[in-house]
């Protein structure tokens, strides 16, 4: 994500992807270590310059896209915990973090989507990660090839973002994809804890959780079942 947003300052146009085939600093969400096989798995990051306006469903191409590819590699269904982790058997498979540049408070210089895709990864081997992660290999039986998962992956975000350019809104397939809803949840951001019910998810993809009280909105955070 650091290259892209070099190159990107550089004037790299909009597409551009960069892989590495092994991290030494992978990092998620909230700056969760992000930890993966070397040369096993895929950890990418890509350049987008959206409007504002259609910002926020750069989460919904990267969880849709990934989603549809770890469905095709394992002909499972694989499910979407929001805001953007994808699940195969509950545990997660994919994580997505997306970055923004902005010049003003309505001017995107440039998003950049960072991907990590557990491919051929062995959580048993991975200490702190082994209960909670799980890979296309693991869940398939056999060793993946990850730039054929990569080339799916590409089309697949490819074919969402098209479709967001030419003005469709994604938030409807993506809330009908979302896992969470309808589930008893404790979302935590930094010291702040809300506990309740995710009822739905807004136009834009906050998620709703009705607690005893009232209606909050989340707009970010670290959704646990409970």
């Amino acid at each position: 994500m650091d290259e892209v947003k070099s190159l990107a300052k550089k004037g790299a146009q909009e597409g551009l992807v960069v892989i590495a085939d092994n991290q030494i600093k992978g990092r998620g969400r909230f700056n969760r270590e992000w930890l993966t096989t070397p040369g096993q798995d895929l950890t990418l990051s890509i350049l987008f310059t959206p409007s504002l306006k259609k910002l926020h469903m750069l989460n919904m191409v990267a969880s849709l896209a990934i989603q549809d590819t770890v469905s095709e590699m394992t002909e499972m269904q694989a499910a979407i915990k929001w805001p953007n982790d994808v699940l195969l058997e509950n545990k997660k498979v994919s994580g997505v973090l997306i970055e923004t540049i902005l010049s003003s408070a309505k001017k995107v210089d440039f998003a950049v989507m960072g991907i990590g895709l557990n491919v051929n990864l062995n959580p048993v081997e991975m200490e702190g990660i082994k209960q909670s992660a799980t890979s296309i290999r693991n869940i398939s039986g056999t060793p993946t090839d990850k730039y054929k998962v990569l080339s799916k992956l590409l089309r697949h975000i490819d074919q969402r973002y098209q479709l967001v350019l030419e003005g469709e809104d994604l938030c409807i397939d993506w809330s009908s994809r979302v896992s969470t809803i309808g589930n008893k949840v404790k979302v935590s951001n930094g010291s702040k804890i809300i506990s309740g019910y995710a009822v739905a998810l807004d136009s834009i993809g906050n998620l709703i959780v009705q607690t005893k009280r009232e209606k909050v909105t989340v707009t970010a955070g670290d959704v646990t079942l409970i």
